[in-house]
């Protein structure tokens, strides 16, 4: 069995060779990215396996399909995230009168927050009296 394998290597790589070939024959032109047609040609013909390589990573049209020349794009994949699908967020069946009333309760949970923090605080006096000393560390009598 190992025997075979360097000549199914070689084939493989002939098989490849003769497609990248008819491929840059029949693909358009103004597809071709990198170099002029001409110039594909000339390096997949003359550097067989490196310009075949060369041919199917840099000069390829982008998203072609695989049989030669082929015009018709595939689509790229996309990365979906789980707010893609059906479903994903807040359920749309909330009338406007629901929102309000949910808004109205939130409002009205935030002021009495509010109050009792108000409430727990101590009261602290605006106005030193004028018989303390100033809080100032460096102030001296």
């Amino acid at each position: 069995m190992l025997l075979f394998l360097p000549e199914a290597f070689g084939t493989v790589l002939l098989l490849l060779w003769l497609y990248c070939i008819f491929d840059v024959i029949s693909t358009d032109e103004s597809l071709m990215r990198n170099l002029p047609k001409g110039v594909w040609l000339l390096i997949v013909i003359f550097l067989p396996d490196v310009g075949s390589l060369a041919w199917l990573l840099l000069g390829r049209p982008m998203y072609a399909g695989w049989r030669p020349g082929d015009t018709q794009y595939r689509r790229p994949r996309a990365a979906r995230g789980p707010e893609d699908r059906p479903g994903w967020g807040p359920p749309s069946t909330i009338t406007n009168a629901e929102a309000d009333a949910r808004l109205q309760a939130w409002e009205d949970d935030l002021a009495r927050r509010e109050a009792e923090l108000r409430r727990d605080l101590p009261e602290e006096p605006d106005q030193p009296d004028a018989g303390d000393p100033p809080s100032d560390p460096g102030f001296r009598w």
